[in-house]
């Protein structure tokens, strides 16, 4: 969070003349195609229960019920009953469900901490089950699904997929790449593709508007903007043996790009509600000053940003607090179905609006991944609670992506990883792979026509059976 205009541009180089802007190959490799492409990347915080989500089970099943107090026979507890007993969102599911608490839609089928604002948006997306995340730890879980590759220590290897996708698509917005609540990585790519690190809408706000101070004297400003736009000199390309004039002219270029007083007001979220953005807090049912620092305030920035030209690539936290050892029967299932319903109010906001200069809504030119570090143990530990476990999965969607579909499966014993072929979806023990994150940064990245070269020391290989 960027509390003064100037802490943000000194981050990004720009009160020191460091931005460079499109400067590197990649960021100059692929043009913009007509439909134009837009990145929404959600992380879950803390490791989520899966079996509450994308990787169910029906609880009705012996295999997984507690015999004599003894752990299920096949090493997996839903605990969808002591779940139910403490949130009633559960229980409605439970009973709508004859009990096994598995919601169908389709090919897919998700847990009961998915609601009805979600479950709509069944047909569009693609569920990958049985990813291996090889790490325990939430820094390199999360490093490794930012970035696709495998941290260095807990250090982050590589520029995160938000961070490739802006570069590859030519950083457009006024700020191209937003990151709201979570990491983000640049290593070598052009500085203009960098996330700009918010917290929420006052952080926008921040960035947006020009600070008191900040603003030259008319006479100085004019000189200025002259020498910008001036033709180089003999005596400019003697200034510029280091870059300096270079780096200062894209500089200021991207730091009147970045200040947009009109658009400014876009994020000035207050009640009463002003007029013009009525639509948008109904769409995510913020009806209180509290409701503005919820998830779904912060799926209302990313909704903004996005529609309104600001930014083509968005990452957003939408759940937290999920990294509960103790007693979880209530605060994962509240927390996931928070940030699930944020991000169906969010799918359903892009859908409702048109991309200007072409008949598809944003929903339509949008990629985006789901993700979480890890996932939570099969089962119940003594706490009455879920440790760290391996085996994960994750949630894709885009014009380049399957809807309707599943590929992977964690195993019905223990929810371990097991193999697959990538061409066809099969299970395949004896010749198929096991799913990475490098495997799907890859996937999405080929679908939306954008390279991953960037991943080849990770040997990444992209499944084809989910790509259209």
């Amino acid at each position: 969070m960027f509390t003064t205009r100037r802490g943000f541009l000194e981050v990004l180089g720009l009160a020191t003349g460091g931005l460079v802007l499109r400067s590197t190959p990649l960021g100059n490799a692929y043009a913009q195609t007509a439909d134009p492409k837009y990145l929404l990347l959600v992380y879950f915080s803390g490791g989520w229960d899966q079996l509450l989500s994308l990787d169910p089970r029906n609880a009705t099943l012996a295999q997984y019920q507690r015999v004599a107090g003894r752990a299920p026979t096949s090493g997996i507890e839903p605990a969808y009953v002591q779940t139910a007993a403490e949130t009633p969102f559960v229980d409605t599911v439970m009973t709508a469900t004859g009990g096994s608490g598995v919601q169908a839609r389709g090919n897919l089928t998700f847990g009961p901490a998915v609601p009805d604002t979600m479950l709509a948006h069944s047909p569009d997306l693609c569920v990958i089950r049985g990813m291996n995340m090889d790490t325990l730890t939430h820094e390199v879980g999360r490093r490794y699904l930012l970035t696709g590759k495998f941290p260095r220590g807990l250090a982050a290897s590589g520029s995160s997929i938000n961070t490739v996708v802006s570069a590859q698509t030519g950083a457009n917005g006024d700020i191209p790449n937003i990151s709201i609540g979570n990491e983000s990585y640049n290593e070598g790519l052009l500085p203009a593709a960098s996330a700009v690190r918010v917290a929420s809408y006052r952080d926008m706000l921040t960035v947006m508007q020009p600070q008191a101070g900040t603003v030259l004297p008319t006479a100085s400003e004019n000189a200025v903007r002259a020498f910008e736009d001036s033709d180089d000199t003999c005596e400019q390309h003697g200034y510029d043996v280091s870059g300096l004039v270079t780096a200062f002219k894209d500089s200021r270029t991207m730091s009147r790009q970045l200040a947009q007083p009109a658009k400014a007001t876009l994020f000035d979220f207050k009640f009463p509600t002003p007029a013009p953005l009525t639509d948008l807090f109904g769409a995510f049912n913020l009806n209180a000053s509290a409701d503005l620092n919820t998830v779904r305030g912060r799926a209302a920035v990313a909704g903004q940003a996005i529609v309104n030209g600001v930014s083509n690539v968005v990452s957003v936290e939408l759940a937290n607090g999920l990294d509960d050892h103790f007693d979880l029967f209530s605060q994962q299932a509240v927390s996931q179905r928070d940030g699930w319903d944020a991000l169906g109010r969010l799918i359903t906001y892009l859908k409702g609006k048109s991309v200007p200069g072409s008949a598809k809504n944003f929903w339509e030119c949008t990629t985006m991944m789901v993700f979480s570090e890890f996932s939570r143990t099969p089962l119940i530990n003594t706490r009455e609670g879920r440790d760290h476990h391996l085996t994960s999965s994750c949630l894709l969607a885009g014009p380049g992506i399957k809807g309707n579909t599943v590929f992977g499966a964690s195993s019905n014993t223990g929810m371990q990883v097991q193999k697959w072929n990538f061409a066809n979806g099969a299970l395949d023990a004896a010749a198929g792979n096991l799913i990475r994150p490098a495997d799907v940064h890859a996937t999405v990245l080929d679908s939306m026509g954008l390279s991953f070269s960037h991943l080849s020391n990770q040997s990444p290989r992209v499944i084809g059976a989910i790509k259209r």
